[in-house]
């Protein structure tokens, strides 16, 4: 058999064994900076700035090519639909902050939508798009959103055709 001895010579006691604490420490901050690091780069390109059409002209300059949603009522006599050919339609239309005192008015446009129901005078409207140099909004695929008010009153029960009636604890 093999003779081996084994001396202690003092240098381990000089360079102690890094401890599971250091490590544990170590892959903690580098996981933390890692979350952070996704976190704001998904803020800070994925953010969709919401505005008036007053706001928006006020910061015309800065938003210019940007995604954004602009909101606003329609103006009715503004309206306009145009069927190119079979496959390609235009639709315009004014947005103006307040209905009973329009100041500046956005020229939307939306390319190959149809013509919706409720874009109708006053309807509230919503365009996610971006606007280009010459001034006009151009909407997103799918990115016109309406609300007309008077579709959503409230009825009362006695009107409802299967008179229904309203519970008391309700």
């Amino acid at each position: 058999m093999a003779d081996t001895t084994w001396t202690n010579t003092g240098e381990e006691m000089l360079f102690p064994a890094k401890s599971s604490r250091v490590k544990f420490v170590i892959g903690g901050v580098l996981l933390i900076a890692a979350i952070v690091y996704l976190v704001v780069n998904a803020m800070s390109g994925g953010t969709q700035l919401y505005k008036t059409v007053d706001e928006f002209y006020a910061e015309q300059n800065q938003l210019i090519g940007r995604d954004l949603r602009v909101a606003g009522f329609v103006i009715g006599d503004s309206i306009e639909f145009t069927q190119i050919d079979a496959t390609t339609s235009r639709l315009e239309f004014d947005i103006v902050d307040d209905i009973n005192n329009p100041g500046q008015r956005l020229h939307i446009v939306a390319m190959n939508e149809p013509m919706p129901d409720l874009l109708k005078h006053e309807a509230q409207a919503m365009v996610e798009g971006s606007a280009n140099q010459s001034g006009e909004f151009m909407s997103n695929p799918g990115g016109l959103l309406l609300k007309c008010p008077t579709r959503y009153e409230e009825l009362d029960p006695s009107e409802h055709p299967d008179n229904i009636e309203r519970p008391a604890n309700g």
